[in-house]
């Protein structure tokens, strides 16, 4: 009973917008020339449901990882490739479920997915956080800070384990002391 009332309480106010994000595949039947105009209904489906675009991606081809498939006029069409895009735009809940019915019906889509998300731009960088950092920091530093910045250390101080692993030659466990490395011999070929 009280699942109810906390219901059609919700229902009653207003709702408040919120940031989602649409990733869809197209099909790969839709031309280069045309992908333009197929993101433009998509985003006309959003708009039209009191939608407003935030930003967008530009779909890419890509080889789906694994095969898909779509009833097409009551026939089952496979796909391993097609068009990946997004676009973030925000709205509110109770407009998701009639966008939700749209992309169904549209028959270019292969499958999509609606997530809530944030409006910050949420791309991963290719680098690590730490070598941001250190770089960052080190653009800051002057070019005597940097040279400062390196510790001298004493040769009884090194590690060889370390130091063989760090140039990559083996170590002898007996002495501690580095193994030269064997000479490289040519194949020949013929």
């Amino acid at each position: 009973m009280a699942r109810k009332k906390a219901v059609t309480q919700a229902s009653t106010e207003t709702l408040e917008p919120r940031v989602y994000e649409l990733g869809f595949l197209l099909s790969p039947a839709v031309r280069e020339e045309d992908l333009d105009s197929k993101v433009d209904e998509i985003k006309t489906i959003i708009t039209n449901n009191g939608g407003s675009i935030i930003t967008d991606g530009r779909p890419e081809f890509i080889d789906i990882a694994y095969q898909m498939d779509k009833t097409i006029d009551n026939k089952k069409v496979k796909f391993n490739q097609g068009y990946f895009g997004w676009i973030k735009f925000t709205t509110t809940p109770d407009m998701i479920k009639s966008i939700q019915e749209l992309m169904d019906k549209n028959l270019l889509v292969i499958r999509f997915m609606l997530t809530l998300t944030v409006a910050e731009n949420t791309i991963i960088s290719k680098k690590p956080l730490s070598k941001i950092l250190k770089s960052n920091a080190r653009s800051e530093m002057g070019e005597d800070e940097v040279i400062a910045d390196v510790e001298e250390v004493e040769e009884d101080e090194i590690d060889p384990g370390i130091a063989a692993a760090e140039l990559q030659t083996p170590v002898s466990k007996e002495e501690d002391e580095v193994v030269e490395s064997l000479p490289e011999t040519e194949i020949e070929t013929e």
